[in-house]
């Protein structure tokens, strides 16, 4: 567990208010039209970032991405746009395996937070480092989990 701050990034984004009980569905939809829009251009790992309600109330915002840095091609999916990811400061951590028990990564990251008392920005950000698209084989997935903090006041 440590404290990053994460890099400025420009990305093609598709953000969507993921209703109660929706499943993955919307993953799979979002990563499609980003697949589309980015082509074979994007070289770094797709990544998310998502409101705490999705997780603790089982709905919320949800933002997929792909880092791009070339202007946005044409005739790209209307649910795909640019966004750029400020410069921000997180409680890292890297979970490795399959996705159903990450919420044990989620659960460690957060106890971090609190235990020095940072502020969050009820946001977190998942990196898929090594994920389902990249291979077959789970014990190799890595997956970023970033609690974003809040900036201190003052």
């Amino acid at each position: 567990m440590t404290l990053e701050e994460l890099p400025a990034r420009r990305v093609l984004a598709v953000s969507i208010e993921v209703p109660e009980g929706a499943g993955l569905a919307w993953y799979d939809e979002a990563m499609r039209d980003l697949d589309a829009a980015a082509g074979e251009r994007s070289v770094l790992p797709p990544g998310g970032r998502y409101e705490h309600t999705l997780f603790t109330e089982g709905h919320g915002r949800a933002t997929v991405y792909v880092p791009f840095d070339a202007p946005l091609p044409p005739e790209v999916p209307g649910t795909v746009r640019e966004l750029r990811l400020s410069r921000r400061t997180a409680a890292v951590a890297t979970h490795q395996g399959r996705h159903d028990d990450l919420d044990l990564t989620y659960g460690a990251v957060g106890s971090f937070v609190a235990r020095n008392d940072l502020r969050s920005q009820d946001l977190v950000e998942e990196v898929y480092l090594v994920g389902p698209r990249d291979t077959d084989r789970p014990e190799r997935w890595r997956t970023l989990v970033a609690w974003l903090i809040a900036p201190e006041k003052g």
